[in-house]
C-alpha cells in the first residue's frame, strides 16, 4: 500500500504542457519537445525513443504513450525522429545529443535524463545510458527492447537464406547485386512499404512468399507442399503465428537489405555469417549458403547495436510480453547477462495471444512509477512488487489487466538464435606496432590498456589541403569482441608559436582482428582525408607479450607513452622489444597546424639514438611509399626506467623542426599485462 497516496494523486492530475514545440535540428532531423508548467533548468527530461520505422520521417515524432503522465509529474519530454529509417542505430545517439543541445538552448540544461522507449527504442534507451556526452542518466525504462542488437540480424540472415533452400523452384525472390545476391538493391525495396507489420502491404510486395508457402491463402487452398514449406520456415522464424511469420520475413528481406545496402548504414558490406553455424533442420543445414562476414562491418554493427553494460549508476526497468514473436523474450537474457543485477529489474508479463509490446495501460504505468520510486528511494522493485503496484493502480482507476509473472523464465538467446563462431576481444598481446606492408612508412602504435580501453597513435602524412609534411592522429578507444573502435580520433595541433594546443576532431577508426598478428583497419576522416580500409600486419610485440605468450609473465619494462607536462602535445612512445632492443617514437603538435613525428629502433650498444623523419607523400589513395625520404631528425639521449619518471635530451639536426631540447618525462600510459616496477 506504500504507493497508494502517490497513485491517487496521479490519477487526479491533468496533463498540461506549458509549451510544446517542434522543428528540425541543425542537421535536419525532426524533433518534438513538451515542457510542463514550472519546469526550470536542472529539472528532469525524458528522452523518448520511437521504435523501428521503415519510412523516412516527414514530421515531428510522437512523445510516446506516457507523455501526459510524465508531464503531469514534472518531466519535460523530448523525442527525435532520427536521421535514418529502419535500424537507426548508426545515427540515433548523435541525433539525441543534438536534441539535448536544442532543448538546452531553449529551456536550459536538464539535471538528469531518463531514456524511455520500446522495441528498437528500448535498445536505444539503453544505448543512451552507455553513451558519453549526455547529462546524468538516472534511470532507463526499456519496453520489449531489441537488446540482442546485432544478434537479431543473425536471425534475419538465417530466415532469408533458409527461404532460398526451402522455396527453391517455388517462389524465387528478386536478387541483389553480387557478391550479396540475398540483399535486394535499394531500388528494389518497394517505396510504399512503410510499415513492415502491415500484413496487406507486406503480402502485396512479397508475392513469392505466398507462392512458396500459401501463407495468404485459406487453409483448404494450400497444397501439402506449401504447408510443409510454411512449417519449415516458421520453425526457423521461431513463430507459431502466421501474421508474425510474415512480419519476420519482411524484416529478413526488406529491413536486412536496407541495413546492408544503405550508404548511411553498412554501405554494401556484409556483417553476418552462416559459416560454422549449426541448423537443426537437416535440409537447411545441408543446403544453406555459407557466407562470411566482412570483419569490419561485423565490428561496426556490434558497436552500434549491442548493449555492453557500461550504464554508470543508471537504474533500469525492462519489461517484455511472454509471447512476443518479433522481439522475443530471450532479449531479456542478454540484459540479465550484461547489466549488473543490482541495477536491472527485468520482468515478464504473461499473455495468451502473441503481441509485440502488448502491455496494458496499467502495466506500462506501473513499470514507470516503479522506476520513479526506485530512483528516489534506492529500493529496487521485484516482479511481484510490479504486480502489487499494478493492482493498486487498477483500484485507482487505471485501465487494463495486471499480468506480471514472477515465475516466468526467459530462454537463453543461443537457444533461439543459433550461435555464431565467437569473435574474441583483443587482449594485452595485441599491443605493438602494426602496418600495411603495401604502405610501408606509415603505421599505428597500439596499446591495449586496462578497463577495456586501447590507445592509438597513427603516424602518417597530411591529407589533401592540410599543411606540413607529416601528420599523426591520436585516440583512446573501446575494446569489444572482434576489435577496437576509436570513435573520437583527433589531430593534436598547436594553433601558432606559443599558441593554444587543441585536439582537432578528425573522425573514426575501427580495427578488426583475424588473429593476434593480422587484422584490418578502416577510417572515416574529414574532407581531405576521406574513408579507406587497409589490411594490417603486426610489426612488433612487447617483450613477453607476443601472440604465443599465453600464461607467461612479461618483465617490467619501459613500454608506454611518456611526456613532459611543460610541453603538452609532445612526447615519446616506447615499445620494449626484448634482447636489448626498443622502438622509440617521437610526436609533436608543432605550430600552425604543422605536426612532426620521428622514430627508430634502438639496437644494443648503439648510442646516441638517431630518430628519423619520413616525408614525401600524402595520406590516403595518393600514398606512395616510393616517394618517402628518411632524414635524420635528432640525436636523442633517453633516460627512463620501468618506473614513472625519466628525462630526454634532444639535439636536433640542422634544418629540422626544432622542439625543446630538455624534457622531464612522466609516464602517461602503461600497457595492460605489464607488471609494475619492484621498489
Amino acid at each position: 500500500m506504500r504507493y497508494l497516496a502517490l497513485l491517487l494523486l496521479l490519477v487526479g492530475l491533468a496533463a498540461h504542457a506549458q509549451e510544446e514545440t517542434s522543428g528540425t535540428t541543425p542537421s535536419g532531423v525532426w524533433y518534438r519537445i513538451a515542457v510542463p508548467a514550472g519546469w526550470q533548468a536542472g529539472g528532469p527530461l525524458v528522452l523518448f525513443q520511437h521504435g523501428f520505422n521503415f519510412s523516412e520521417a516527414d514530421g515531428p515524432p510522437s512523445l510516446g504513450p506516457l507523455r501526459d503522465v510524465m508531464l503531469s509529474e514534472g518531466y519535460a519530454v523530448a523525442a527525435s525522429a532520427y536521421a535514418q529509417r529502419g535500424w537507426a542505430v548508426f545515427t540515433a545517439i548523435e541525433d539525441n545529443r543534438e536534441l539535448v543541445d536544442v532543448f538546452t538552448a531553449r529551456f536550459g540544461a536538464p539535471g538528469e535524463i531518463v531514456p524511455f522507449g520500446g522495441s528498437l527504442g528500448g535498445l536505444l534507451a539503453l544505448k543512451i545510458a552507455e553513451a558519453p556526452g549526455f547529462p546524468p542518466v538516472s534511470g532507463v525504462y526499456s519496453l520489449c527492447p531489441a537488446a540482442a542488437g546485432s544478434r537479431l540480424w543473425d536471425h534475419a540472415i538465417d530466415m532469408r537464406l533458409a527461404y532460398d533452400v526451402v522455396c527453391e523452384g517455388s517462389g524465387r525472390l528478386p536478387q541483389g547485386a553480387e557478391p550479396l545476391p540475398w540483399a535486394l538493391d535499394l531500388d528494389d525495396i518497394p517505396s510504399d512499404l512503410d510499415d513492415l507489420g502491415n500484413q496487406v502491404e507486406v503480402l502485396r510486395a512479397l508475392i513469392p512468399l505466398n507462392q512458396c508457402t500459401g501463407v495468404n491463402l485459406p487453409e483448404p487452398l494450400r497444397s501439402s507442399s506449401m504447408k510443409r514449406r510454411l512449417a519449415q520456415l516458421m520453425a526457423v522464424a521461431g513463430t507459431d503465428d502466421e501474421s508474425f511469420f510474415v512480419t519476420n520475413m519482411a524484416y529478413a528481406i526488406y529491413a536486412l537489405s536496407d541495413l546492408v545496402r544503405a550508404p548511411d548504414k553498412l554501405g554494401g558490406r556484409n556483417a553476418m555469417t552462416t559459416r560454422g553455424v549449426t541448423y537443426t533442420d537437416p535440409a537447411i543445414e545441408a543446403g544453406i549458403a555459407r557466407i562470411d562476414a566482412d570483419p569490419l562491418a561485423a565490428l561496426e554493427l556490434r558497436w552500434r547495436s549491442d548493449v555492453r553494460g557500461a550504464i554508470g549508476s543508471a537504474k533500469v526497468i525492462s519489461l517484455h510480453t511472454s509471447n512476443d514473436q518479433l522481439v522475443v523474450p530471450a532479449n531479456q537474457d542478454v540484459l540479465r547477462r550484461r547489466l549488473p543485477g543490482s541495477q536491472l529489474t527485468s520482468a515478464i508479463v504473461a499473455e495468451q495471444a502473441p503481441t509485440h509490446c502488448g502491455f496494458t495501460e496499467v502495466e506500462g504505468r506501473a513499470g514507470w512509477e516503479a522506476l520513479r520510486e526506485w530512483m528516489r528511494s534506492e529500493r529496487q522493485p521485484r516482479t511481484d512488487d510490479l504486480q502489487a503496484l499494478c493492482q493498486t493502480m487498477q483500484v485507482a482507476g487505471v485501465s487494463g489487466e495486471c499480468r506480471f509473472d514472477a515465475a516466468a523464465t526467459v530462454p537463453a538467446l543461443d537457444s533461439v538464435i543459433p550461435p555464431r563462431p565467437a569473435a574474441a576481444a583483443p587482449d594485452s598481446r595485441y599491443s605493438g606496432l602494426w602496418f600495411d606492408p603495401a604502405r610501408a612508412g606509415e603505421g599505428i602504435y597500439l596499446e591495449i590498456l586496462d578497463a577495456g580501453r586501447a590507445h592509438l597513435y597513427f603516424y602518417t602524412y597530411p591529407g589533401q589541403g592540410v599543411p606540413g609534411e607529416q601528420a599523426w592522429l591520436n585516440a583512446v578507444g573501446q575494446v569489444v569482441d572482434g576489435g577496437i573502435v576509436f570513435d573520437q580520433v583527433t589531430r593534436p595541433v598547436r594553433t601558432a608559436a606559443g599558441g593554444g594546443f587543441v585536439h582537432e576532431p578528425w573522425g573514426r577508426i575501427q580495427i578488426s582482428f583475424d588473429s593476434c598478428d593480422r587484422g584490418h583497419m578502416r577510417w572515416q576522416g574529414p574532407d581531405g582525408w576521406g574513408t579507406g580500409e587497409v589490411p594490417l600486419t603486426r610489426l612488433s610485440a612487447l617483450e613477453g607479450l607476443s601472440c604465443d605468450s599465453v600464461g607467461t609473465s612479461p618483465p617490467a619494462q619501459t613500454s608506454g607513452a611518456w611526456f613532459d607536462p611543460a610541453f603538452t602535445g609532445s612526447g615519446f612512445l616506447v615499445q620494449q622489444l626484448g634482447n636489448g632492443r626498443s622502438w622509440i617514437g617521437w610526436f609533436d603538435a608543432g605550430t600552425n597546424g604543422v605536426q612532426t613525428w620521428a622514430e627508430n629502433t634502438i639496437e644494443p650498444g648503439v648510442s646516441p639514438l638517431v630518430l628519423y623523419r619520413r616525408v614525401g607523400t600524402r595520406f590516403g589513395a595518393g600514398f606512395d611509399p616510393q616517394q618517402l625520404i628518411p632524414t635524420p631528425w635528432a640525436d636523442v639521449a633517453l633516460q627512463i626506467s620501468c618506473g614513472d619518471t625519466g628525462s630526454a635530451q634532444v639535439q636536433v639536426r640542422t634544418g629540422q623542426p626544432t622542439p625543446a631540447s630538455q624534457f622531464d618525462l612522466i609516464r602517461l600510459t602503461r600497457p595492460a599485462g605489464l607488471p609494475g616496477c619492484t621498489p
